[in-house]
């Protein structure tokens, strides 16, 4: 997610239909971790995006849905995130 930052302030500036799904996961350094943290979604606050949370696994699903819905009646980009 922190990769795609530069490319989140463009797509939320031309209003864009867009989910982002996002497991969270701690920010590693040199391999990947297995411990759920939300410092990438974080950064990626100021972006423009809407944001919504999930849980549980049917959570998670169900939001989904949501984001998409969501997403396409307001033309508002929404990064979907849920613990890794």
């Amino acid at each position: 997610l922190l990769l795609m930052i530069p490319n989140m302030y463009k797509i939320a500036g031309e209003l864009l239909p867009c989910v982002m799904h996002v497991a969270a996961r701690a920010v590693a350094g040199e391999a990947l971790s297995i411990f759920g943290d939300h410092q990438d979604v974080m950064a990626a606050r100021a972006c423009g995006w809407g944001m919504l949370s999930s849980q549980t696994v049917q959570d998670c699903h169900d939001m989904a849905l949501v984001a998409h819905i969501a997403t396409l009646k307001a033309r508002v980009p929404i990064v979907h995130f849920q613990d890794g």
